[in-house]
Protein backbone atom coordinates (compact mmCIF):
# COMPACT_ATOMS: atom_id res chain seq x y z
CA UNK A 1 0.00 0.00 0.00
CA UNK A 2 3.10 2.27 1.46
CA UNK A 3 4.29 2.51 -2.66
CA UNK A 4 1.19 2.49 -4.06
CA UNK A 5 0.88 6.00 -2.58
CA UNK A 6 4.01 6.86 -2.93
CA UNK A 7 3.67 5.95 -6.91
CA UNK A 8 0.47 8.42 -6.59
CA UNK A 9 2.31 11.17 -5.10
CA UNK A 10 5.71 11.41 -7.52
CA UNK A 11 3.16 10.89 -10.69
CA UNK A 12 0.79 13.63 -9.26
CA UNK A 13 2.99 15.97 -7.81
CA UNK A 14 5.41 16.23 -10.73
CA UNK A 15 2.62 16.35 -13.55
CA UNK A 16 1.34 19.08 -11.51
CA UNK A 17 4.86 20.91 -11.46
CA UNK A 18 6.48 20.69 -14.43
CA UNK A 19 3.21 21.54 -16.07
CA UNK A 20 3.25 24.68 -14.30
CA UNK A 21 6.69 25.41 -14.90
CA UNK A 22 6.76 24.40 -18.80
CA UNK A 23 7.04 28.38 -19.68
CA UNK A 24 10.44 28.99 -18.05
CA UNK A 25 13.70 28.04 -16.96
CA UNK A 26 15.57 25.14 -18.19
CA UNK A 27 14.17 21.93 -19.27
CA UNK A 28 16.40 18.48 -19.17
CA UNK A 29 16.71 15.17 -20.77
CA UNK A 30 19.28 12.63 -20.26
CA UNK A 31 18.80 9.27 -21.94
CA UNK A 32 21.68 6.60 -20.55
CA UNK A 33 22.21 3.23 -21.89
CA UNK A 34 24.81 0.97 -21.82
CA UNK A 35 24.89 -0.38 -25.31
CA UNK A 36 27.78 1.39 -26.42
CA UNK A 37 29.80 -0.55 -23.92
CA UNK A 38 28.31 -3.83 -25.34
CA UNK A 39 27.59 -4.83 -21.55
CA UNK A 40 23.58 -5.47 -20.55
CA UNK A 41 24.00 -5.90 -17.27
CA UNK A 42 24.90 -3.89 -14.57
CA UNK A 43 23.47 -0.43 -14.41
CA UNK A 44 21.19 -0.85 -17.59
CA UNK A 45 19.41 1.97 -18.28
CA UNK A 46 17.78 5.44 -16.97
CA UNK A 47 15.59 8.28 -18.15
CA UNK A 48 15.85 11.51 -16.59
CA UNK A 49 13.54 14.36 -17.07
CA UNK A 50 14.44 17.78 -14.76
CA UNK A 51 13.50 21.27 -14.68
CA UNK A 52 15.74 24.19 -13.29
CA UNK A 53 14.74 27.51 -12.73
CA UNK A 54 17.03 30.62 -14.54
CA UNK A 55 19.93 31.65 -12.10
CA UNK A 56 19.47 34.91 -9.97
CA UNK A 57 21.46 36.58 -7.79
CA UNK A 58 18.80 38.13 -5.80
CA UNK A 59 16.77 36.38 -3.22
CA UNK A 60 14.24 33.86 -5.08
CA UNK A 61 11.07 32.42 -3.72
CA UNK A 62 11.12 28.79 -3.45
CA UNK A 63 8.35 26.62 -3.28
CA UNK A 64 7.32 26.11 0.71
CA UNK A 65 8.31 21.95 0.08
CA UNK A 66 11.39 23.43 -0.84
CA UNK A 67 12.42 26.40 1.59
CA UNK A 68 14.12 23.94 4.00
CA UNK A 69 16.50 22.81 1.76
CA UNK A 70 17.98 26.47 1.30
CA UNK A 71 19.21 26.37 4.41
CA UNK A 72 22.05 23.22 3.58
CA UNK A 73 24.58 25.92 1.75
CA UNK A 74 27.03 28.62 3.32
CA UNK A 75 26.60 32.16 2.47
CA UNK A 76 28.50 33.56 -0.79
CA UNK A 77 28.20 37.08 -1.89
CA UNK A 78 28.57 35.96 -5.64
CA UNK A 79 26.45 32.71 -6.50
CA UNK A 80 23.44 32.49 -8.42
CA UNK A 81 20.67 30.63 -6.67
CA UNK A 82 18.17 28.11 -8.32
CA UNK A 83 16.27 25.69 -7.49
CA UNK A 84 14.73 22.60 -9.79
CA UNK A 85 12.87 19.00 -10.22
CA UNK A 86 13.52 16.23 -11.51
CA UNK A 87 11.50 12.80 -12.60
CA UNK A 88 14.27 9.56 -12.81
CA UNK A 89 13.91 6.03 -13.65
CA UNK A 90 16.23 3.88 -13.43
CA UNK A 91 17.20 -0.26 -13.77
CA UNK A 92 19.66 -2.57 -12.75
CA UNK A 93 19.80 -5.90 -14.58
CA UNK A 94 21.98 -9.33 -14.71
CA UNK A 95 24.37 -9.74 -17.11
CA UNK A 96 22.73 -12.93 -18.65
CA UNK A 97 19.13 -11.24 -19.09
CA UNK A 98 17.65 -14.44 -21.36
CA UNK A 99 17.74 -16.91 -18.18
CA UNK A 100 14.51 -17.04 -16.19
CA UNK A 101 15.71 -19.19 -13.15
CA UNK A 102 16.72 -17.03 -10.25
CA UNK A 103 20.96 -15.92 -10.50
CA UNK A 104 22.06 -15.93 -7.41
CA UNK A 105 25.70 -15.24 -8.11
CA UNK A 106 25.22 -12.32 -10.10
CA UNK A 107 23.89 -9.20 -9.11
CA UNK A 108 19.54 -9.29 -9.29
CA UNK A 109 16.93 -7.12 -11.45
CA UNK A 110 16.18 -3.97 -9.79
CA UNK A 111 14.43 -0.72 -10.93
CA UNK A 112 13.83 2.87 -9.32
CA UNK A 113 11.61 5.49 -10.00
CA UNK A 114 11.90 8.91 -7.48
CA UNK A 115 11.08 12.46 -7.85
CA UNK A 116 13.58 14.66 -6.53
CA UNK A 117 14.42 18.45 -5.59
CA UNK A 118 17.02 20.47 -5.53
CA UNK A 119 18.77 24.13 -4.54
CA UNK A 120 21.61 25.29 -5.88
CA UNK A 121 24.29 28.22 -5.43
CA UNK A 122 26.21 28.86 -8.27
CA UNK A 123 29.17 31.12 -8.50
CA UNK A 124 31.92 31.47 -10.36
CA UNK A 125 34.82 29.53 -7.32
CA UNK A 126 32.55 27.56 -5.22
CA UNK A 127 29.34 25.66 -5.92
CA UNK A 128 26.31 23.72 -3.91
CA UNK A 129 23.73 21.93 -4.89
CA UNK A 130 21.43 19.70 -2.33
CA UNK A 131 19.22 17.09 -3.33
CA UNK A 132 15.98 15.29 -1.73
CA UNK A 133 14.44 12.66 -3.20
CA UNK A 134 11.44 10.36 -2.88
CA UNK A 135 10.76 7.23 -4.42
CA UNK A 136 10.49 3.58 -4.88
CA UNK A 137 12.19 0.62 -5.88
CA UNK A 138 10.50 -2.58 -6.92
CA UNK A 139 7.62 -3.31 -9.73
CA UNK A 140 6.32 -0.13 -8.59
CA UNK A 141 9.35 1.85 -10.62
CA UNK A 142 8.05 0.42 -13.94
CA UNK A 143 11.40 -0.82 -14.80
CA UNK A 144 10.47 -4.00 -16.14
CA UNK A 145 7.71 -2.89 -18.59
CA UNK A 146 9.85 -0.12 -19.75
CA UNK A 147 12.73 -2.67 -20.32
CA UNK A 148 10.72 -5.47 -22.38
CA UNK A 149 8.96 -2.36 -24.51
CA UNK A 150 12.22 -1.48 -25.60
CA UNK A 151 13.63 -5.04 -26.48
CA UNK A 152 10.76 -5.97 -28.34
CA UNK A 153 10.58 -2.75 -30.83
CA UNK A 154 14.72 -2.93 -30.95
CA UNK A 155 14.89 -6.73 -31.29
CA UNK A 156 16.70 -7.28 -28.40
CA UNK A 157 16.94 -9.84 -26.23
CA UNK A 158 13.90 -10.44 -24.13
CA UNK A 159 14.50 -9.82 -20.15
CA UNK A 160 13.20 -13.29 -18.25
CA UNK A 161 14.03 -12.50 -14.80
CA UNK A 162 11.81 -9.30 -13.85
CA UNK A 163 9.41 -11.71 -12.02
CA UNK A 164 11.96 -12.06 -9.27
CA UNK A 165 13.54 -8.65 -8.66
CA UNK A 166 13.79 -6.59 -5.59
CA UNK A 167 10.85 -6.22 -3.93
CA UNK A 168 8.91 -2.62 -3.51
CA UNK A 169 10.41 -0.49 -0.86
CA UNK A 170 10.01 3.45 -0.51
CA UNK A 171 12.69 5.67 -0.66
CA UNK A 172 14.33 8.29 1.16
CA UNK A 173 17.17 10.32 0.27
CA UNK A 174 19.59 13.73 0.80
CA UNK A 175 22.89 14.58 -1.00
CA UNK A 176 25.31 17.45 -0.65
CA UNK A 177 27.62 18.62 -3.19
CA UNK A 178 30.16 21.22 -3.18
CA UNK A 179 32.63 21.92 -5.92
CA UNK A 180 35.73 24.63 -5.54
CA UNK A 181 37.90 25.61 -8.26
CA UNK A 182 41.53 24.85 -7.71
CA UNK A 183 43.27 26.93 -10.94
CA UNK A 184 41.46 28.42 -14.34
CA UNK A 185 43.84 29.56 -16.86
CA UNK A 186 43.22 31.52 -21.16
CA UNK A 187 44.21 29.67 -23.90
CA UNK A 188 43.70 29.51 -27.45
CA UNK A 189 40.87 27.46 -28.32
CA UNK A 190 41.33 25.68 -31.98
CA UNK A 191 37.78 24.10 -32.09
CA UNK A 192 36.70 27.55 -32.44
CA UNK A 193 39.39 29.56 -33.09
CA UNK A 194 38.86 32.01 -30.11
CA UNK A 195 39.98 32.30 -26.66
CA UNK A 196 38.98 30.18 -24.61
CA UNK A 197 39.93 28.87 -20.65
CA UNK A 198 40.81 25.78 -18.82
CA UNK A 199 40.20 25.14 -15.85
CA UNK A 200 40.83 21.84 -12.94
CA UNK A 201 38.74 21.94 -9.60
CA UNK A 202 37.36 19.48 -6.90
CA UNK A 203 33.78 18.03 -5.58
CA UNK A 204 32.71 16.47 -2.58
CA UNK A 205 29.71 14.91 -2.91
CA UNK A 206 27.92 12.62 -0.18
CA UNK A 207 24.30 11.19 0.08
CA UNK A 208 22.41 9.34 2.77
CA UNK A 209 19.51 7.16 2.55
CA UNK A 210 17.80 3.80 2.16
CA UNK A 211 18.40 3.53 -1.36
CA UNK A 212 22.47 4.18 -1.20
CA UNK A 213 24.76 5.86 1.22
CA UNK A 214 27.92 7.09 0.08
CA UNK A 215 30.40 9.76 0.41
CA UNK A 216 32.88 10.63 -3.21
CA UNK A 217 36.12 12.87 -3.33
CA UNK A 218 36.86 13.56 -7.20
CA UNK A 219 38.31 16.12 -9.73
CA UNK A 220 36.85 18.29 -12.46
CA UNK A 221 38.63 19.37 -15.52
CA UNK A 222 37.07 21.89 -18.22
CA UNK A 223 38.06 23.17 -21.84
CA UNK A 224 35.86 25.80 -23.22
CA UNK A 225 34.61 29.14 -23.24
CA UNK A 226 33.41 31.12 -20.37
CA UNK A 227 33.60 28.70 -17.86
CA UNK A 228 33.43 30.99 -14.96
CA UNK A 229 29.62 31.75 -15.91
CA UNK A 230 28.98 27.92 -16.14
CA UNK A 231 31.07 26.57 -13.05
CA UNK A 232 29.27 23.89 -11.02
CA UNK A 233 26.37 23.07 -13.50
CA UNK A 234 28.29 19.76 -13.99
CA UNK A 235 27.28 17.20 -10.90
CA UNK A 236 28.47 13.81 -9.95
CA UNK A 237 24.40 13.69 -8.94
CA UNK A 238 23.19 11.09 -11.48
CA UNK A 239 21.00 12.96 -13.84
CA UNK A 240 22.39 16.70 -12.80
CA UNK A 241 22.55 19.73 -15.23
CA UNK A 242 22.82 23.09 -13.91
CA UNK A 243 21.07 25.78 -16.35
CA UNK A 244 23.62 26.07 -19.00
CA UNK A 245 21.14 27.99 -21.65
CA UNK A 246 20.85 31.14 -19.22
CA UNK A 247 24.80 31.49 -19.48
CA UNK A 248 25.49 30.93 -23.16
CA UNK A 249 25.57 34.36 -25.02
CA UNK A 250 26.44 32.34 -28.06
CA UNK A 251 27.45 28.97 -29.59
CA UNK A 252 30.51 27.29 -27.57
CA UNK A 253 31.61 23.98 -26.70
CA UNK A 254 33.00 22.44 -23.44
CA UNK A 255 34.78 19.51 -23.21
CA UNK A 256 34.92 17.91 -20.04
CA UNK A 257 36.32 14.81 -17.78
CA UNK A 258 35.73 13.88 -14.20
CA UNK A 259 37.78 11.34 -11.75
CA UNK A 260 36.30 9.97 -8.63
CA UNK A 261 36.67 7.92 -5.43
CA UNK A 262 34.25 7.31 -3.31
CA UNK A 263 33.03 4.70 -0.09
CA UNK A 264 29.54 3.00 -0.16
CA UNK A 265 27.74 1.67 2.64
CA UNK A 266 24.67 0.24 1.41
CA UNK A 267 22.77 -0.19 -2.01
CA UNK A 268 18.83 -0.98 -2.32
CA UNK A 269 19.90 -2.29 -5.51
CA UNK A 270 22.15 -5.52 -4.01
CA UNK A 271 20.60 -5.37 -0.66
CA UNK A 272 16.53 -5.35 -1.25
CA UNK A 273 14.45 -7.91 -0.25
CA UNK A 274 14.10 -11.15 -3.01
CA UNK A 275 11.97 -14.00 -3.24
CA UNK A 276 15.24 -16.08 -3.59
CA UNK A 277 18.73 -16.18 -1.87
CA UNK A 278 21.06 -13.50 -3.53
CA UNK A 279 24.81 -14.16 -2.80
CA UNK A 280 26.16 -10.89 -4.07
CA UNK A 281 27.98 -8.52 -1.15
CA UNK A 282 28.72 -5.07 -1.77
CA UNK A 283 31.80 -3.39 -2.63
CA UNK A 284 32.50 -0.74 -0.48
CA UNK A 285 35.36 0.89 -2.28
CA UNK A 286 33.86 2.83 -5.62
CA UNK A 287 35.38 5.07 -8.40
CA UNK A 288 34.55 6.21 -11.63
CA UNK A 289 35.52 8.42 -14.91
CA UNK A 290 33.91 10.48 -16.95
CA UNK A 291 33.88 12.42 -20.20
CA UNK A 292 32.08 14.49 -22.44
CA UNK A 293 31.49 17.28 -24.73
CA UNK A 294 28.68 19.87 -23.99
CA UNK A 295 27.44 22.17 -26.96
CA UNK A 296 25.46 24.98 -25.88
CA UNK A 297 23.36 27.91 -27.19
CA UNK A 298 21.60 30.64 -26.16
CA UNK A 299 18.40 28.45 -25.71
CA UNK A 300 19.85 24.71 -26.57
CA UNK A 301 22.04 22.52 -25.73
CA UNK A 302 23.07 18.90 -26.81
CA UNK A 303 25.63 16.48 -25.16
CA UNK A 304 27.01 13.09 -25.31
CA UNK A 305 29.45 11.65 -22.14
CA UNK A 306 30.79 8.31 -21.74
CA UNK A 307 30.98 6.73 -18.23
CA UNK A 308 32.85 3.94 -16.64
CA UNK A 309 32.26 2.47 -12.81
CA UNK A 310 34.31 -0.13 -10.83
CA UNK A 311 32.45 -3.30 -10.48
CA UNK A 312 29.46 -2.92 -7.22
CA UNK A 313 29.47 -6.26 -5.88
CA UNK A 314 32.21 -8.22 -4.69
CA UNK A 315 32.26 -11.44 -6.98
CA UNK A 316 31.65 -9.47 -9.97
CA UNK A 317 34.09 -11.14 -12.49
CA UNK A 318 34.57 -7.36 -14.12
CA UNK A 319 36.60 -5.04 -12.79
CA UNK A 320 34.93 -2.00 -14.63
CA UNK A 321 31.25 -1.27 -16.73
CA UNK A 322 29.71 1.20 -18.42
CA UNK A 323 27.58 3.37 -20.01
CA UNK A 324 26.70 6.77 -22.59
CA UNK A 325 24.55 8.86 -21.49
CA UNK A 326 23.13 11.45 -24.26
CA UNK A 327 21.97 14.82 -22.76
CA UNK A 328 19.91 17.30 -24.25
CA UNK A 329 18.08 20.57 -22.81
CA UNK A 330 15.95 23.40 -23.72
CA UNK A 331 14.50 26.93 -22.57
CA UNK A 332 10.93 27.96 -24.07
Amino acid sequence: MKHKLVLGYLLGVSSLLFSSLANSGQWYLQLDNDIIFGDDGNYTNGMILSWESTPSRSAIELPPPLKWQSNFAFHQDDAELAWGLKLIQQMWTPGEIEIEAPQSTDRPYAGYLALESHTAHYGNQWAQKNWFSLGVVGPASGAQQVQEFVHKITGSSPPLGWHQQVENQVTLQLAYEVDGLLIRGDLVNPVTSGDSQWELSGFSHSQVGNFRTETNLGLTFRWGNDLENSFGRLSHHNGHMGNVASVSQASSIIFYSRASIGYRLNDLTLDGSLPYDSQPQLENMQAGLVAGILWSHPTWSVGWSFNTYSREYQTDEAKWHGYGSLLFSWRL
